[in-house]
């Protein structure tokens, strides 16, 4: 199986029973499925979350006995809101997912992959004149020896 799509496999697994306030949160491989329903979580109107782009490299530090490589992956939590709303809910959800995929000290939560260490993660908003959203917008970077 190819590496990439072994590790997104593994993240969908790891993030199978996300749920925030007792409701369960959706998540898609780069599109939103316009057949899901979007739940209502914490007075936002709509919340999903999307694992978005990805890429593969050869890590720079290698082992003896197995090739090593480091595979980024873009993970955005996305809430929707009237015209009022709070980022703090996305917030709390990409917490809720870097707790799943790996520890404080970036060792991995996920069988066969070594270390997740956060690349990066930003809020973004974005309005209409009706509309708020807000998202969460996590990389991370999986670490994995061997094929």
């Amino acid at each position: 199986m190819d590496r990439a799509t072994e590790i997104r496999g593994k993240i969908f697994d790891a993030l199978s029973d996300l749920e925030h306030s007792g409701v369960q949160i959706p998540v898609f491989d780069e599109f939103v499925n316009p057949n899901v329903t979007l739940p209502s979580v914490d007075g936002a109107l709509s919340v999903y979350v999307v694992i978005q782009d990805q890429q593969e490299l050869m890590s720079p530090i290698q082992t003896v006995c197995n090739p090593r490589f480091e595979l980024d992956v873009t993970i955005r939590v996305v809430t929707t809101w009237g015209t009022v709303g709070s980022k703090k809910l996305c917030e709390d959800i990409g917490n809720e997912i870097m707790y799943k995929l790996k520890d404080d000290r970036g060792s991995s939560k996920i069988t066969g992959i070594d270390k997740v260490t956060l690349v990066s993660a930003r809020s973004l908003a974005e309005s209409t004149s009706s509309n708020l959203a807000f998202s969460k917008i996590i990389i991370l970077k999986f670490e994995k020896n061997g094929n």
